[in-house]
């Protein structure tokens, strides 16, 4: 293989500064100025429109690449609805072959949820009206056609969508989109000498990549006052878990789950966030000191080397973002709530225990693969159930069309961060899920529960699920 003069000058300057600089100084970098997706809100009754078609996006400089996009842009706009809006979608496949999207953590019914029985053929759109009743919340929209989840989503079919409430408008957060409210898609890929995306799904478990991007680009940037920032982070990568902190030590500090906020504010030093795991956090940055976000350390000079020359895993750098505090007043001063949510209390018991075991080198979920004829559980709506998951291979697990709560992880409570309502868990051993069915589905529009690792879910690591309507 062969390796082209930036690559070459890179492993070169590597060389020559590995044992003078600190990891922090090279993670940090000079970088780019962060990308903002463009926002799109459902007030006064306008549609929103989505348009899946190709575009070109840099993601080095000099040189511009082919991918995947909606709106004319690499990855999609942020659409931000509220809670009681009935939103008319306007999907418009323009690409060459079929594609489904659905909207993970937003509470649909099965015949809105999008995925195999919403393909839309090249040059068809889909034009459903959903109606929004739920709290606050850091969804993401992404395509899920059947089969071919993997590479739609490594393309570029994917954005995020927030859902807000009187609650989360009255809360003292910020909340001034891409002023001090940044949404942040993180994914890994693999690029060739001409930064272009390369995808080459492995014969088992997934995709891994050494490049890490954030809204589409490498080690970026943003301005921000000196005051309180908020970050929602979205794992859009398709088989990777990242653990995330702060370059000097300060706390994250969690506000919100992928179901919406936690009770109470948790800081921690170190966060996981898994593939189509969304959290929120706040950065304090009253002090006017910058800052990286960064997700573990990156790989060293005899791994980037190797790297030129076979597919590595490493991530070469692992920035998330910098934030760069420019000394303007804060447009949100107070100080952290004490508490988000009001004490909730669930009414109703465990109707049902089920168990699932995700495979491994082999795909499937209880031996058994995908088959969009079958119906593999049938639930009711308005119930709950214990689901305990298994899993050898680490790897992320989402249910559509509902809400869970984490019992216990290996038999240990969960950390505080995870103990909101979410909708997609991270596997390693066992997880015990307390199971809440919020919508309903039908035969003919199951929802389906998967790997979040999307290779795995291609090849056959999911299931379908009836959530027949409650009275």
């Amino acid at each position: 293989m062969s390796f082209s003069r930036r690559q070459f000058i890179q492993a070169s300057g590597v060389a020559l500064c590995a044992s003078a600089l600190p990891v922090r100084a090279y993670a940090a970098g000079p970088g780019v100025a962060l990308p903002v997706p463009p926002l799109i809100e459902s007030r006064r009754g306008q549609p929103v429109f989505l348009t899946l078609q190709r575009s070109h996006w840099s993601f080095t400089e000099g040189s511009k690449a082919q991918v995947w996009g909606i709106n004319g842009l690499y990855l999609g706009p942020t659409v931000r609805v509220w809670n009681g809006d009935d939103v008319k979608l306007i999907y418009s496949n323009r690409l060459a072959e079929p594609v489904s999207m659905t909207i993970s953590g937003l509470h649909l019914p099965g015949a809105l949820a999008g995925g195999a029985p919403r393909l839309m053929s090249p040059g068809v759109d889909w034009a459903p009206v959903l109606p929004v009743r739920q709290a606050a919340a850091t969804c993401w929209y992404h395509a899920n056609t059947p089969n071919r989840m993997a590479p739609h989503v490594y393309n570029g079919l994917a954005g995020m969508w927030l859902v807000e409430d009187e609650l989360s408008k009255s809360l003292p957060l910020p909340n001034h989109y891409g002023v001090d409210d940044f949404p942040l898609i993180i994914q890994d890929k693999r690029l060739d000498n001409f930064g272009s995306p390369q995808y080459d799904p492995p014969s088992s478990g997934g995709f891994v990549g050494d490049t890490l991007l954030v809204n589409g680009v490498q080690n970026p940037w943003v301005e921000v006052s000196r005051g309180w920032v908020r970050l929602r982070l979205l794992n859009a990568s398709n088989s990777r878990c990242y653990q995330l902190q702060l370059s000097d030590g300060r706390p994250l500090n969690v506000i919100a789950s992928d179901q919406g906020f936690l009770a109470a504010p948790v800081a921690v030093q170190q966060l996981s966030l898994a593939p189509g795991e969304r959290r929120e956090v706040l950065v304090d940055m009253s002090k006017g000191d910058e800052v990286s976000v960064t997700a573990g350390m990156p790989a060293g000079l005899v791994d980037r080397l190797r790297g030129l020359f076979e597919p590595s895993s490493i991530l070469t750098s692992t920035l998330i973002l910098t934030l760069r505090p420019t000394g303007l007043l804060p447009l949100m001063t107070d100080n952290l709530p004490m508490r988000l949510l009001a004490d909730q209390v669930i009414e109703g018991s465990v109707s049902r225990t089920r168990e699932f075991t995700l495979g491994d080198s082999i795909a499937g979920i209880n031996g058994a693969l995908w088959d969009m004829t079958r119906i593999d559980n049938t639930a009711q709506q308005g119930t709950f159930e214990r689901w305990i998951i298994h899993a050898d291979l680490p790897q992320s697990f989402h249910i559509q069309g509902v809400m869970f709560l984490i019992k216990n992880v290996n038999g240990a409570q969960p950390m505080a961060e995870d103990r909101g309502w979410k909708d997609t868990v991270w596997v390693d051993g066992s997880v015990e899920l307390f199971v809440s069915f919020v919508q309903y589905s039908s035969d003919h529009f199951p929802f389906v529960y998967y790997s979040q690792t999307l290779e795995m879910a291609d090849r056959g690591s999911a299931g379908q699920l009836l959530v027949q309507p409650a009275g």
